[in-house]
């Protein structure tokens, strides 16, 4: 396996609908190095099953996944700053 440190990341899916694919589903991976500007393929995936994407976050201690369903309540949202991810700052509004 090798490590690459890039610029950009292209992930695409795309659902193969014409009359008898090879396969259901093409995964593309595509990345712009640091240095260079090009889009260098990395790698074709080609499978029947829907591909699951999963997000995660390294907390330094441990890694979570991001965007998991929860039973807890969000907060209460008690103004139009709020409703609009606005937020007061020294007396003026900063999104």
């Amino acid at each position: 396996m090798s490590v690459i440190k890039a610029k950009l990341v292209e992930v695409e899916i795309q659902e193969q609908k014409m009359d008898e694919p090879g396969c259901k589903y093409m995964i593309a991976i595509r990345y712009m190095p640091l240095k260079y500007q090009s889009n260098e393929l990395l790698n074709v995936i080609l499978t029947d099953e829907k591909p699951v994407i999963r997000e995660t976050m390294d907390l330094g201690d441990k890694v979570v996944d991001k965007n998991v369903a929860t039973t807890k309540k969000p907060a209460d949202i008690t103004t139009p700053e709020e409703l609009l991810g606005l937020r007061e700052s020294g007396g003026m509004w900063a999104i």
